[in-house]
């Protein structure tokens, strides 16, 4: 958030134009796809390797589950970096809004509520 006020003001303040950071369109596609593993794939999958490696047993420690929340968040905050990335480099609309939606989603969807945890708490039933 930090970042987007900071590039805002400068913008205001004209130490940044438009179109003063380029980088190949490839990259556009690149960080798109980045955002979607980021976002979505990657949490996803760390949540079910989780949940695959604690079947069997009657409860999960509560030092496993604080690294698995840890893996979660540290995995999904990379995204709005990349949204951030995406604004600077002025990519175009379709791929700066889609990576803007994912670093949305990601921030809602993974902020550690006490809503949430409790939730997670209750699914894996942590001791």
């Amino acid at each position: 958030m930090g970042l987007f006020l900071a590039f805002g003001l400068a913008r205001q303040l004209n130490f940044i134009t438009s179109g003063q950071f380029v980088i190949s369109s490839v990259l556009h596609s690149v960080l798109f796809i980045l955002s979607v593993i980021t976002a979505i794939a990657g949490p996803l999958f760390i949540r079910t390797l989780f949940a695959h490696s604690m079947r069997k047993q009657r409860g999960v420690p509560a030092k496993e589950f604080l690294s698995f929340q840890r893996k979660i968040l540290w995995i999904s905050m990379i995204t709005p970096y990349f949204a951030f990335v995406a604004v600077l480099c002025d990519f175009p609309r379709f791929f700066a809004a889609a990576i803007v939606l994912m670093a949305l989603y990601a921030v809602y969807y993974y902020f550690p509520s006490q809503k949430r945890i409790n939730f997670d708490r209750k699914i894996f039933r942590v001791k």
